[in-house]
């Protein structure tokens, strides 16, 4: 089977060997089982020959396109000196002959190296920056008498900046030759940003096999609360490293997220850049956290620290939390007192077995004490239905009358409009509650006052996963990522795991303040009676400022479209097709490129792979 061993072997290789392999294996089938690491084989082989492919069709070439980067060189502007800032501790030489080597090879001039020998005993760091010093006036370094950590050597070689931006770089990684280029470009085209990070990707201990690249969304505050996604390359304004005091002692293994989180809490959506391109090599070995991040658990104690000071800082009272299987945070945010009621609205049609399964288990498994059933009918007649209206109203349910065609969208503000509670819950009839402290999860997080729709993890009644947000321009107009994977999946990087900002999320179980749906006009009835209304609300909450949020910690099955049927005859397909283009021509922005979803990513499946399309 060549053509998974090839993969594999070179998965064995970077790691280090088969010992190391082995012991990342039991590491594997300790936390997520056989079928954990079977998942993560295939993963490994299928991504392996797309990053490849990828490279070769859809990547920069600086080299050989040389001539066009001096081009857009020439027609910069503004020219902002960067200084790039390297602590060095213990380095082999070749390591760092490479990675001093990646900036001095940068398309883009303007820049100067600011090194820190954090106390390194072995004679052959000093000799090289005391040679290549002297060699490039561009180099700065200084030399500790002995090791302090990297916290105090990146301050150490921030002292020697005097450059407008500031871009971190491992002492054992590369940046790509048009780095800062593409940097400065990014920087001329919006003066007014403060915070520009980029894609990366990972590269043997060798430096000549380059994999799992990092395909990143756009600007999302949640995400970084759960890890660094940011990582490299990131550059800040020097200034406003220094007004935050640098880099943190005693979080050494987080000081770069939690440095991230400090300067990126005080700057509005539009200040901070991503640029998908991958302009950064990190270097794995068995000790890295590149390489291994258990090879680190200091790292992830830190993290942890870096994200609750964050949080203490900015006013948002929670708790954080390692996830048991992997170094991801989870924030649980704290409800206001006393607890907010919330307002379940619960279409429906006839259907009484149906909508009585899915209150029952909304009234014995949940612990949140303060929610009241809204359910708005649209005209049912069966006598069994009507008889659980009976039995409902008598246990303190609303029931509200709808009694025209269907029309979700109409119906759902009706819900709006009859509710009492401060946080609104909408939600399918065709739902079944999984864990006790679900509409706790909605609620803390639909209080945010910067948070508007608040989506959960739905599950098809197999295990396997109906909803994990949505994404706009996938599949169509809008897609389920991961539909279908099965419920213990990883996901791209984590982000199964964790909670993050999306632009949509489904009306199937959606959360919102109540004050947020009035404030935008509620669900368009006029346009969007059927389909995909949603998804527009969605946008018109993120329009209006908030950012939109997934979370995995409140988990449903969702027997999808159970009440309605599926999308299949003519005349539905022809009215969802009329939908799909009214979202389009009025999202275009976000059809054509939703900031969560990378350029570099497949448009053509829900399965989060790399685009060989």
């Amino acid at each position: 089977m060549p053509h998974i061993a090839t993969p594999l072997g070179r998965a064995i290789r970077r790691i280090g060997g088969i010992q190391p392999a082995l012991r990342r294996v039991a590491e594997i089938l300790g936390s997520e089982g056989p079928s954990g690491l079977l998942r993560r084989l295939r993963r490994t082989v299928r991504h392996e020959a797309r990053y490849e492919d990828w490279i070769k069709r859809f990547d920069d070439d600086p080299e050989a396109d040389r001539a066009a980067f001096e081009e857009r060189l020439g027609a910069l502007a503004a020219r902002p000196l960067v200084s790039v800032i390297m602590p060095v501790f213990e380095t082999p030489a070749p390591i760092l002959e490479a990675a001093i080597a990646s900036v001095r090879s940068q398309i883009y001039p303007h820049w100067e190296l600011c090194i820190c020998d954090d106390g390194s005993q072995s004679l052959h760091v000093a000799g090289i920056l005391e040679r290549i010093g002297s060699e490039d006036a561009r180099i700065k370094w200084v030399r500790f008498d002995r090791n302090s950590g990297i916290s105090a050597a990146s301050n150490a070689a921030l002292g020697l900046a005097g450059g407008a931006w500031i871009v971190p770089l491992d002492h054992d990684d590369l940046l790509r030759p048009h780095a800062l280029l593409e940097l400065a470009s990014a920087i001329a085209d919006a003066p007014a940003v403060c915070f520009v990070y980029s894609d990366e990707d990972k590269i043997d201990p060798t430096g000549t096999r380059r994999y799992e690249p990092h395909f990143k969304p756009d600007w999302s505050p949640d995400l970084l609360r759960a890890y660094n996604y940011l990582n490299h390359l990131s550059a800040m304004r020097t200034e406003d490293v220094r007004a935050r005091g640098g880099w943190r002692l005693g979080l050494e293994g987080a000081q770069d997220h939690d440095l991230y989180l400090r300067i990126t809490e005080g700057l509005a959506r539009d200040q901070i850049l991503h640029i998908p391109k991958v302009l950064y090599h990190w270097r794995a070995a068995e000790t890295s956290m590149a390489g291994r991040g258990a090879a680190k658990p200091r790292a992830s104690r830190a993290m942890v620290s870096a994200i609750s000071d964050h949080l203490d800082r900015t006013g948002r009272p929670a708790t954080v939390s390692l996830l048991p299987e992997a170094p991801l945070a989870r924030v649980q945010f704290r409800t206001p007192q006393p607890v907010p009621l919330a307002s379940i609205v619960i279409p429906n049609k006839d259907q009484p077995e149906l909508l009585r399964a899915c209150i029952e288990s909304i009234r014995q498994t949940t612990t949140y004490p303060s929610f009241e059933l809204v359910i708005v009918d649209n005209g049912s007649t069966d006598l069994d239905t009507l008889g659980l209206y009976a039995e409902l109203r008598s246990s303190g349910a609303r029931i509200e009358s709808y009694p025209q065609p269907f029309n979700y969208s109409a119906m759902n503000n009706i819900g709006i409009a009859a509710a009492t509670g401060q946080v609104l819950v909408f939600l399918n009839n065709d739902t079944s509650v999984i864990g006790a402290d679900w509409l706790a999860e909605l609620v803390a997080q639909a209080m945010r006052p910067e948070i508007g729709c608040v989506g959960a993890k739905l599950y098809y009644p197999d295990g396997t996963i109906q909803h994990a947000g949505v994404f706009l321009g996938v599949c169509g107009v809008a897609s389920h990522p991961y539909r279908g994977f099965e419920g213990a999946e990883f996901g791209y990087f984590g982000r199964l795991r964790v909670a993050q900002n999306f632009s949509a999320v489904t009306a199937a179980c959606l959360a919102v303040r109540r004050c947020i749906a009035q404030e935008v006009g509620g669900f368009d009835e006029g346009f969007l009676k059927i389909a995909l209304n949603d998804i527009d609300f969605c946008l018109k909450v993120r329009e209006a400022g908030y950012e939109n949020i997934w979370t995995p910690f409140a988990e449903l099955h969702h027997f999808e479209s159970k009440s309605r049927g599926y999308e299949m005859g003519a005349e539905k397909r022809a009215r969802f097709q009329r939908e799909s283009q009214i979202l389009a021509a009025r999202w275009p922005r976000y059809v054509d490129a939703d900031p969560y979803y990378s350029p570099h990513l497949t448009r053509s499946s829900e399965a989060v792979m790399i685009r060989t399309e």
